[in-house]
Order: structure tokens, then C-alpha cells, then sequence
């Protein structure tokens, strides 16, 4: 007995499927909705030293960062200041952004899945290596 419509009914099941795996795949922290970043630990190496651990308020790094993927930016709203960044990747379940500004470099790597960051900061003779976490934002 053949049913008419059968394969169209299959294909649907089979493309909403397929629709569904891909929406659950993309994590929630994939830069699709603005993020609060807060960094709760930071170590500060120079060329000439070991790294040390230290406060955000040492280095001069606000408490509150949102990250704007649309407007490609990294902001803190207590500060005024922002960071540009040109480079988006998605890789291995992460997002990865890389920026520059006023000779330093940066690199921040956010998991999808779990809003974990972490973050590296150089220039010519410093650096530092920062750890945080990541929410939405409304």
C-alpha cells in the first residue's frame, strides 16, 4: 500500500530535524544576543618577570564588560571606554574575538555553551591572562 504525499512528509520530518539539531548546536553564548562580561581573575606577566596575580582595579580593567558582537565591540558602560574588533571566529564550540587598540593586542575566547572567558592583553614588554564569565544580557 502506498501512501501519496509519503516522501513529503519524510523530508519535512527529516529537514525539521535537522533545523532543530542546528539551533540546539549553536550555543546560547554565540554572540547572537549582547553579553556581560565580568573578570574575575587576572594575572599581569612583564617580559622581565614572572606573573603575578592581581586585581582587575590594578591594571586598570573595568569590572563590567559587554560584549557587543553585532557592533563589534568590547565596552564598559562605568568606563566610557570601548574596543574595537574586526575578527569573529566560531571554532570548536567557542567564539573567538581578536581586537587592537593603543598598541596592545587582544584576544577573547568565549565558550558557547557555558559563557566561560578567557582572555589575553599584550604589548611590547607586558601582558596579562584573564578568566572570567559571561551572561546575557536582555
Amino acid at each position: 500500500m502506498k501512501i501519496a504525499g509519503a516522501p513529503r512528509v519524510i523530508l519535512a520530518a527529516v529537514a525539521l530535524c535537522v533545523a532543530s539539531f542546528g539551533a540546539a548546536a549553536a550555543g546560547k553564548y554565540d554572540g547572537s544576543a549582547p553579553l556581560l562580561c565580568i573578570p574575575t581573575i587576572v594575572n599581569e606577566c612583564a617580559r622581565d618577570a614572572e606573573c603575578k596575580r592581581v586585581t582587575a582595579e590594578r591594571v586598570n580593567l573595568p569590572h563590567f564588560l559587554k560584549v557587543d558582537v553585532k557592533a563589534q565591540k568590547v565596552l564598559s558602560e562605568e568606563t566610557g571606554r570601548e574596543s574595537p574588533f574586526r575578527n569573529i571566529e566560531h571554532l570548536n564550540g567557542n567564539m573567538i574575538l581578536q581586537g587592537g587598540q593603543a598598541g596592545r593586542g587582544w584576544t577573547m575566547t568565549i565558550s558557547e555553551e557555558t559563557g566561560t572567558m578567557s582572555a589575553t592583553i599584550s604589548s611590547d614588554g607586558d601582558g596579562f591572562v584573564v578568566f572570567g564569565a559571561c551572561r546575557l544580557l536582555p
